[in-house]
């Protein structure tokens, strides 16, 4: 898998698991679909070693990329490899350690997975600690790069539709889950996207349900500007939805894994004196890009030392805060009040 002989920035990985290389190896997803895919498949980068405690995890990682070098301390791979970028794709609870480390040996470009932490709590020291650090954070909330979230983005933005009106979001994750586990493992992207989508922050206003209990739901009330959101995380299935249904005065847009829609307002063929929704797209047919194009960003700020991030640590930072206000207003303001939001559509 990895290209040879290439003078390129030199990028490691810290945590070979999943995100980190093996997902490469998933036959029906998008290629780059890891960050050890991300890093081989750029022009301008090349995978110099990997770091994971695990051995099992090691071997396989030099066996899919070619004998590259590995570590079982991601500290000890930093100081031998001096890397240009340092890809995070570890547990969620080592990253906050792992960003400090990657600051205190100034590597220059830092690519983190999401969430940045388990906890608010657990992050701010590394909001404190990177005001004096010239390093720059990419974290990976790929749909930012995804084509298919960037042209919904110029649809809003061009007002094709008209103005967006609503936006309701669904992230359903398995039967087994609480609403905790889920709103900080894809609950951050979908926190992001809307953000990144509407160019504007989240205010929460209220939220149902108790996401302690596996398989119940919780749901979120919030407003961007003046767009009414609605958030339902939930259990109690036995599939995955990640997906963002947006209203508008002329028309609608769905999209989300495997799910991308685009609806107008015409006269309609239905009724006398109305108009009604035609669906005008019914799919994206072609690349996203979303795992390239998070890569190419990543270049682009160690190429380009005054050019700043598009997916931040303050971005990731607002994601975790915005999971922190909706966990505090089910507990605060909801006592007694539960929701099995299995039976909705």
């Amino acid at each position: 898998m990895r290209k040879e002989n290439r003078q390129q920035l030199k990028c490691v990985i810290a945590g070979l698991g999943r995100i980190g290389s093996t997902l490469q190896k998933d036959a029906l997803r998008e290629k780059p679909a890891s960050h050890a895919g991300a890093i081989a498949d750029n022009p301008n980068t090349t995978l110099a070693a990997g770091a994971d405690p695990s051995e099992e995890r090691r071997r396989e990682f030099q066996v899919d990329w070619n004998s590259v070098r590995v570590y079982d301390d991601a500290e000890e791979m930093v100081r031998s490899e001096n890397p240009d970028i340092l890809h995070i794709a570890s547990w969620t609870d080592t990253h906050p350690e792992l960003l400090k480390m990657g600051f205190h040996y100034r590597i220059p470009v830092i690519v983190c997975e999401k969430p940045l932490a388990n906890s608010i709590e657990a992050i701010r020291p590394v909001m404190e600690l990177a005001k004096s650090k010239s390093t720059r954070v990419v974290v990976n909330h790929e749909r930012r790069f995804s084509r298919d979230y960037l042209s919904i983005k110029r649809i809003i933005g061009s007002g094709a539709l008209g103005k967006l009106l609503s936006l309701n979001s669904r992230l359903y994750m398995g039967k087994n889950k609480s609403s905790r586990e889920t709103i900080y493992h894809d609950g951050t992207h979908m926190i992001d996207i809307m953000r990144f989508l509407c160019d504007a922050e989240i205010e929460i206003q209220q939220a149902l349900g108790n996401p302690e209990k596996k398989g119940e739901g919780l749901l979120t009330i919030a407003k961007i500007g003046e767009t009414d959101v609605t958030i339902d995380i939930s259990g109690s299935r036995d599939y995955l939805v990640f997906e963002l249904d947006l209203t508008f005065t002329s028309g609608r847009v769905r999209i989300g894994n495997g799910t991308y829609e685009i609806w107008e307002s015409e006269k309609s063929s239905y009724y006398s004196g109305f108009r009604s929704l035609v669906r005008k797209k019914s799919e994206w047919n072609r690349s996203t890009g979303y795992f390239s194009g998070m890569m190419s960003h990543a270049v682009s700020l160690w190429m380009n030392p005054s050019k700043e991030s598009e997916s931040s640590l303050e971005d990731g930072y607002t994601a975790l805060k915005t999971i922190d206000r909706v966990l505090k207003l089910s507990k605060r303001g909801n006592s007694g009040i539960s929701m099995d939001r299995s039976a909705l559509p």
